[in-house]
């Protein structure tokens, strides 16, 4: 092989099996969908941008919902279904259960009439056919 064939195949190579990209999630919007005792049903949008070369698969999402100042309501975990395209951004939905952990910390907040500014800090399990993130 030629030393400049060379140099391109291994730099092909490199290309191909470099560390893929965990994707970037930013929550689009959030909407209450039921209220009750036991905890709030959310109805989410994310936007999923992928980076790789290959479609990724949206598997699970877990982590904490605060509210306010960051007052911790609930962990909740929501398996979102859908897939994301190569070098692309999608919006997909996801239904998350929030159960109460601080039912109380909500009077102050529910009493003000404003919107209450919220953080959800959580992770995203994604793959492919082979590889999880």
């Amino acid at each position: 092989m030629r030393p400049h064939l060379f140099a391109i195949a291994t730099a092909l190579c490199i290309g191909a099996c470099s560390k893929p990209e965990p994707p970037k999630i930013t929550p689009h919007a959030a909407r209450v969908t039921s209220v009750t005792p036991l905890g709030v049903e959310l109805a989410l949008e994310l936007d999923v941008e992928n980076k790789n070369a290959f479609p990724l698969i949206v598997q699970e999402v877990t982590g904490t919902l605060k509210l306010g100042a960051g007052v911790e309501v609930g962990r909740a975990r929501s398996e979102p279904k859908g897939s994301v395209p190569a070098r692309a951004t999608t919006r997909l939905p996801a239904a998350l259960s929030v159960p109460w952990t601080q039912l109380g910390a909500l009077a102050p907040l529910a009493a003000s009439g404003k919107p209450v500014p919220y953080t959800f800090d959580g992770t995203a399990k994604m793959g492919s056919a082979k590889i999880n993130f």
